[in-house]
């Protein structure tokens, strides 16, 4: 699966350059540093699910907006900036649920374990058996409300929702790291015959007119 430490960019977006990773590879460590504390909380306090629910939620919402700025100067490209915009839309519902009810919380977190891991799995392989992943995970978790019951079924979705989101966040620390790297890249030279003389002048093609 490449991701942005071996490729330098996020799906949907252009190749990253050393002064673009300088400026986005903050952001991202953030990011990651944010879902592994929201993981731990949904783990050790009661209400950490909808801690870690509206957190994701306003971290979604914050990423989306973040892509549809970036599509309008050309950084992102038209399906960066749609999963933007889908980003904003599940964030803010994320929030909205987060905030109205624990047990709604819960379910939402069941189906988030169920749905996440395929979309990425999809979205990375582009291979149908990627979607079995996803029945598979929907079989496991029918089976286990059978069994166990809802309370079971509640509490598996809540320890699995936070090791998803470490997951995340360690992804995402990783991320940053190789950005980092790539920040400390001297940016690339001028293509040949050109010695950006003419770039403050409207470009080459102006100063050939003189």
């Amino acid at each position: 699966m490449t991701n942005a430490v071996t490729a330098g960019r996020l799906p949907g977006t252009a190749p990253t350059t050393p002064e673009q990773a300088r400026r986005t590879w903050p952001r991202t460590a953030a990011l990651g540093a944010a879902l592994i504390v929201l993981a731990v909380l949904a783990l050790t306090w009661s209400v950490g699910p909808q801690l870690l629910l509206g957190g994701a939620g306003a971290l979604a919402v914050l990423r989306g907006a973040a892509l549809l700025r970036a599509a309008r100067t050309g950084e992102v490209t038209r399906t960066g900036a749609a999963g933007g915009a889908v980003a904003v839309w599940f964030g803010v519902l994320a929030l909205l649920v987060a905030l109205v009810s624990a047990t709604a919380t819960g379910w939402v977190l069941v189906a988030a374990v169920v749905l996440v891991p395929t979309a990425l799995a999809v979205a990375a392989t582009g291979r149908a058996a990627a979607a079995g992943l996803g029945v598979a995970l929907l079989a496991g978790a029918v089976v286990l409300g059978t069994v166990g019951g809802a309370d079971a079924l509640l509490a598996t979705g809540r320890v699995a929702a936070a090791i998803l989101a470490g997951v995340v966040g360690l992804a995402d620390v990783a991320a940053a790291v190789g950005l980092a790297r790539l920040a400390r890249r001297p940016e690339p030279a001028p293509a040949a015959g050109c010695g950006g003389c003419a770039c403050s002048a409207g470009g080459c093609g102006a100063a050939a007119l003189r």
